[in-house]
């Protein structure tokens, strides 16, 4: 696991800077941009948008919603981890990049004292050296297991880290988001190698329509904290 610039990555691989970049114009608002004006802060906000002015490509992509079928909550970030293998293995994946759809920091609410979520950002604390991280990461396939775990927690109990959280990989073949659900949300770029018939051979399950938490039988998030750290 190593630590990468965000605008290393951008300018070296076109398709992801492509991808950041649709992705900061969607959620670009000139309305909340004028708020943070009126505090003189608009730089806070701008700085979050750091590939808004970027290329945009064309390409084809093809993308689906896939999940486990695992209820199980303590097992499911091996399980999640030993099935991501076999499909990057199918693709030929083996080194990728960790990056947020915006430029912000990968560790939230600190006091959200939920063990699992404590434990993901002690755990991301020693990877960065440090308690706060706005770049980017750079894992092989053998390192995702720890990445996984921080990512399923972080991603599901503290709605102050980014909504969107991508894994690419290194050959820009494959977009992969983690939802707060534990579904998968994938993205192929320029050919589809992962059609239904060999992702459902894989072991997934296709999602085609609404999304639901796979861990709870009313569908509510109960480890998520909706209250903001204090500043």
């Amino acid at each position: 696991m190593t630590l990468k610039t965000r605008k290393e990555i951008a300018e070296t691989k076109k398709i992801i800077g492509s991808e950041l970049t649709k992705m900061q114009k969607v959620f670009y608002d000139e309305e909340m941009l004028q708020y943070y004006k009126e505090d003189n802060e608009e730089h806070l906000y701008l700085e979050k948008f750091d590939f808004f002015d970027r290329e945009v490509l064309e390409y084809k992509t093809y993308s689906k919603i896939i999940g486990l079928n695992h209820s199980d909550i303590n097992s499911f970030t091996a399980e999640l981890t030993k099935k991501l293998t076999e499909l990057f293995q199918k693709i030929g994946a083996a080194e990728f990049y960790i990056i947020s759809h915006l430029k912000t920091d990968f560790f939230g609410n600190r006091e959200n004292k939920f063990k699992p979520l404590v434990r993901s950002y002690k755990k991301l604390e020693a990877i960065v050296g440090q308690s706060t991280y706005k770049e980017a990461f750079e894992c092989d396939i053998n390192s995702l297991s720890d990445f996984i775990e921080i990512l399923f927690w972080t991603t599901r109990c503290d709605p102050c880290v980014a909504e969107y959280i991508f894994l690419y990989d290194k050959n820009e073949n494959i977009q992969i988001n983690l939802c707060k659900y534990g579904n998968i949300h994938l993205t192929e770029f320029g050919n589809e190698i992962l059609t239904n018939n060999v992702l459902i051979s894989l072991g997934w399950t296709i999602i085609d329509g609404q999304e639901f938490d796979n861990f709870t039988e009313n569908g509510k998030i109960k480890e998520r904290e909706l209250k903001m750290p204090n500043a």
